[in-house]
């Protein structure tokens, strides 16, 4: 679980580096992002010992009770993650620099957990003398996040075989997939011409108006509006009515939007046969789902 989500990246350290003088009390500073972003404290003294802050040693499961061996905390991740770990420690000490990780770790009590990790160096006389940093449970955002993901997966993987005009976008107006008749409808002929491109980049000469209906859907509003586009059945420009919608992610933040083009061309009514062959089909997406009711 959440292999997809492990970073691990270096950092410059700051080690060597002239302190910018705080603008506030630095110390008070840091409890206040210690409160709200849930970060704990945490440093290796060396050789190997680990001393943990009271919130970093629950995190690991483990009661406070002054240091423990460096070893005994590197067990607690699994074992998958246990080699990046120590690669990025002896790669921090080699070329004095910090690190970023996000790894996972076992608790003594079976539970699996994502913890996400930034770290320094403190460097005395041209030797480390020990690794700091701060470290906080991002299990729960994870999981929120795979969540989303999932319904995604779910939303495109219906959307790229749907027989209507549809494209799914995402909350900085970039497709991330669309139907074969949304590409139709706007003269395109791959989906590799439009996934991960912005409305902008593909109709750069897009009506103020237009991009206004864009941002009302962003904000929470489902839009009704009449377009202009290409009939594949006619080859000729056509007004449609388009309905702009905003999608959710599980805190109802608004993750993006659907833009559904309704055909009026072909009416496919219950029981009547299409007037053309279901490849090149373009009824409106209300009249496929009364076919099937």
């Amino acid at each position: 679980m959440f292999d997809k989500q492990l970073i691990a990246t270096p950092a410059p350290s700051l080690a060597e580096v002239e302190p910018i003088p705080a603008l506030t009390d630095a110390e008070r500073a840091l409890q206040l992002y210690e409160q709200h972003e849930r970060y704990g404290q945490w440093k290796v003294i060396f050789p190997g010992t680990v001393v943990l802050s009271d919130r970093v040693a629950g995190m690991y499961g483990l009661v406070p009770q002054g240091p423990v061996p460096l070893q005994d905390m590197v067990k607690l991740y699994i074992p998958e993650d246990r080699g990046k770990l120590l690669t990025l420690i002896a790669q921090a000490l080699q070329d004095r620099r910090g690190f970023r990780c996000r790894l996972r770790v076992e608790r003594r009590d079976g539970q699996l957990r994502m913890i996400e990790t930034i770290a320094d160096l403190r460097v005395r006389d041209g030797r480390v003398t020990e690794l700091f940093g701060a470290s906080r449970d991002v299990t729960q955002d994870m999981e929120r996040e795979l969540q989303v993901q999932g319904r995604l997966k779910l939303v495109q993987d219906l959307v790229g075989d749907m027989p209507a005009p549809i494209a799914v976008l995402d909350d900085k107006l970039r497709v991330l997939d669309c139907s074969i008749y949304w590409l139709k409808a706007h003269r395109f002929i791959e989906r590799r011409e439009v996934i991960g491109k912005t409305l902008m980049q593909l109709f750069p000469d897009m009506p103020p108006e237009q991009s206004a209906e864009y941002e009302a859907a962003l904000k929470g509003q489902a839009v009704k509006a009449r377009r202009s586009f290409m009939s594949p059945t006619s080859g000729t420009a056509v007004q449609f009515n388009t309905l702009i919608s905003p999608w959710y992610v599980g805190d109802r933040r608004v993750g993006g939007i659907t833009v559904t083009v309704g055909w009026s061309e072909i009416a496919v009514s219950k029981g009547a046969a299409p007037s053309a062959p279901i490849e090149d089909f373009d009824g409106s997406l209300l009249d496929l789902l009364k076919t099937v009711v």
